[in-house]
């Protein structure tokens, strides 16, 4: 009780009710921050700040859970996913994501409710949740000399946190917004709050700096891991792991670097690259030395389901019964989660063809595809046949099966019936996976237009609550840092390059994360140059973190791609069921169809970043506004 009253007391303190600058940048008179009783004390001082932490069943709106992307991602108010805003997906009720996000076309009411709105608790307002935690970093780094009983290793960690989480909010927010006013210190009634906006590239690398700090002294406090290493009794265990390790700090910092040199923001040409190289190297290093490695392949959903963490994950985010696949309808189409209101992340023809086949042939184009049926690695006629492996556990396709599922999910078409036929999923009979194109396109049902469902975050049950089940959001995991570390040592020095200091050139990154899928070595004509490398770089991250993290979203923005991705045009597989043949050895005929009209995507050069709502943009000059979205 004591705890929330404090808490209660400093959010009227810090903010007092009626503060119209307190909305945008938190500012406020400075009252109460000398309080004896909130700063002298361990205790109280750790409960002001980790609050943090405390999602406080959607209510805290300054919490670190909106800035997790699984968490973001589950906006139960639009059903919105982030994934299906791209090229990738496509959203199976009709609603905000093709109406609105993909057609350029936002209202004020949208971007309130996903910037500072904290009206209602399944809203998610990165603003108020980052700037509010930058406020908390700021009070905990200027007042924690005050604090009269705490231990070394207690003052280390809080301030590693603090900078952490100071680094990670503007990082945050740089990803979403572009270049923002670094706020360093707490604003008081009597300080310039107007502050202009740094560059994309300045506010990444101070981001960066930060969480390089915050690494610094939680090495010193001894948390570069916050469970045991392998083989100790704490291993992957303790209340403690959704806090902030070193190994995460130091993680999160190289990934910003390597925002800062991506082609939107890179400012210093290869001198950018070359930082971002080291500084992946050295994230790199640190997980090795903390024992942190790839699971095996068997392993491979276990940073996904039913794990409250693994040791390729260096930080994670659970999310536990009480938001069960019934309720991840942003994610689960109405076929998987039992809610007709779901949203649904379907993928999109477009996005299937980045799977390679087993021998490493790429299947980008129609003329990569020709090449390899030349091979005999691929059919289109059996398109599912030698895929990569995290084809079948990324995507949930026509013949897909679960340890729910009776036979397999059926998504075709039987002329002789006349209908699609169901799928026998846990006990039930007939559920439908496969619909006519068009014929329930609206808000009201989430069912597939292109053919595929999202797999990856689905335990194969059909609509049911189970008290036993996880999900798992890893922030970052083992397999990015080698792509990371690959991306910016193949731009710095070529694709056999190294970073200084290192053996492990750019292309053997790369197959150390193929390999662990049992995947070939990356095929030698396509390591030749720089830039023939970086293609298959980028397409190893979007096979890899398929509809994971929001990388996706991000990285076609970084890399300046979106406008070539986004204007293309958007297809499924429409699958019709007809007599096994030679030229149809599956018993169906795929074809290739468009995306209905409402479903394709445009691009506008505003789309790059989320504007701030026009009532937030009206109350400074200094602070110019991103474009809007219209």
């Amino acid at each position: 009780m004591k705890k929330r009253i404090i808490q209660y007391l400093l959010a009227l303190i810090l903010c007092p009710i009626g503060a119209a600058s307190c909305h945008y940048l938190d500012v406020d008179p400075e009252l109460g921050l000398s309080d004896e009783e909130i700063f002298s004390t361990y205790n109280n001082f750790w409960n002001y700040f980790s609050y943090t932490y405390d999602s406080d069943g959607g209510q805290n709106k300054q919490s670190i859970h909106n800035v997790f992307p699984f968490y973001y991602d589950l906006f139960q108010y639009y059903r919105l996913s982030w994934q299906s805003t791209t090229d990738a997906s496509d959203c199976g009720a009709l609603s905000v994501t093709q109406l609105n996000f993909k057609q350029c076309n936002l209202n004020q009411d949208i971007i309130e409710k996903l910037t500072f709105d904290k009206s209602r608790a399944d809203n998610k307002p990165i603003c108020a949740s980052c700037f509010g935690m930058i406020r908390k970093c700021n009070v905990t780094i200027e007042h924690i000399d005050e604090c009269r009983n705490i231990t070394e290793q207690q003052y280390n960690d809080l301030l590693g946190q603090a900078y952490f989480l100071r680094g990670y909010s503007h990082y945050g927010l740089c990803r979403l917004f572009g270049g923002m006013p670094y706020i360093d210190h707490t604003i008081g009634a009597d300080d310039e709050w107007d502050l202009p906006r740094l560059s994309r590239h300045e506010t990444y690398v101070r981001a960066a700096e930060d969480m390089l700090k915050g690494y610094e002294y939680l090495e010193k406090a001894g948390y570069m891991r916050r469970d045991g290493r392998p083989g100790e009794p704490n291993h992957l265990q303790g209340s403690t792991l959704i806090q902030p390790n070193g190994a995460v700090s130091v993680a999160l910092a190289a990934r910003s670097y390597l925002f800062a040199a991506s082609p939107l923001s890179n400012e210093l040409g290869n001198e950018d690259w070359v930082k971002a190289a080291e500084m992946c190297a050295k994230a790199l290093d640190v997980a090795q030395e903390w024992e942190y490695e790839m699971v095996p392949f068997e392993n491979y959903a276990d940073n996904y389901l039913n794990k409250a963490a693994t040791n390729e994950s260096l930080w994670t985010y659970t999310i536990s019964a009480a938001n069960n696949a019934a309720n991840n309808r942003s994610f689960l189409a109405y076929p998987q989660s039992g809610n007709i209101y779901a949203g649904g992340n379907c993928p999109t023809q477009n996005f299937v063809d980045k799977y390679e086949t087993i021998w490493g042939d790429a299947l980008n184009t129609e003329a990569d595809r020709a090449a390899a049926a030349a091979l005999g690695h691929y059919n289109e006629q059996d398109p599912y046949a030698n895929r990569d492996p995290r084809f079948e556990f990324n995507i949930l396709h026509d013949g897909s099966t679960s340890q729910q599922v009776t036979g397999q999910v059926n998504i075709y078409y039987d002329p002789d019936l006349g209908r699609w036929p169901g799928t026998s999923i846990s006990g039930m009979n007939n559920v439908e996976f496969g619909i006519e194109w068009g014929t329930r396109d609206n808000d009201q049902a989430s069912y597939s237009n292109t053919g595929y469902y999202c797999k990856k975050y689905w335990n194969g049950i059909y609509g049911t609550k189970d008290a036993s089940h996880i999900f798992a959001d890893p922030q970052v995991r083992v397999a990015e840092l080698y792509l990371n570390y690959a991306e910016a040592v193949n731009e710095a020095y070529g694709p056999t390059g190294t970073a200084p200091g290192h053996s492990l050139t750019a292309v053997e990154a790369v197959n150390l994360v193929r390999a662990r899928v049992g995947m070939p070595p990356v095929l030698d004509k396509y390591t030749t140059s720089k830039d023939a490398f970086r293609e298959r770089i980028r397409n190893e991250r979007c096979v890899e973190f398929s509809y994971e993290g929001n990388h996706y979203y991000f990285d076609i923005r970084r890399w300046k791609i979106a406008p070539e991705t986004m204007s293309q045009k958007l297809y499924g597989m429409y699958i019709t069921k007809v007599p096994v043949s030679e030229e149809y050895p599956k018993g169906r005929k795929f074809e290739r169809r468009l995306l209905p009209d409402n479903r394709q995507s445009r691009w506008k050069d505003c789309m790059y970043f989320f504007p701030f709502p026009d009532s937030e943009a009206r109350k400074v000059k200094n602070f110019v506004n991103n474009d809007a979205w219209r």
